[in-house]
């Protein structure tokens, strides 16, 4: 078992977050016009991880909000995201 504070805990904590990162990244890429709440319906991610995983990408410059939809399930305005690549994969 892996001690909380050991840095193998640590290591595999940031792997995962970079996992995370690259999975939304790929769910912008290949969604039309995805949502935060949308890529965590598509990735079984929480909205909450999502939209941190969008916050990285955004300062990281590879993607932006391309503007704003009325979500389906909410009916709420919701930002949308686009790469800000055309070479995306």
């Amino acid at each position: 078992m892996i001690e909380s504070t050991s840095m193998k805990a640590y290591i595999e904590t940031v792997d995962e977050r970079k996992a995370q990162i690259e999975l939304v990244f790929q769910a912008v890429c290949l969604a039309r016009h995805p949502s935060s709440s949308d890529i965590s319906r598509f990735t079984h991610l929480q909205r909450t991880s999502v939209c941190g995983r969008l916050r990285q990408l955004e300062q990281d410059g590879r993607i932006y909000k391309a503007g704003t939809k009325i979500d389906p399930f909410t009916k709420k305005t919701v930002n949308w995201y686009a790469p800000t690549s055309s070479k995306v994969i």
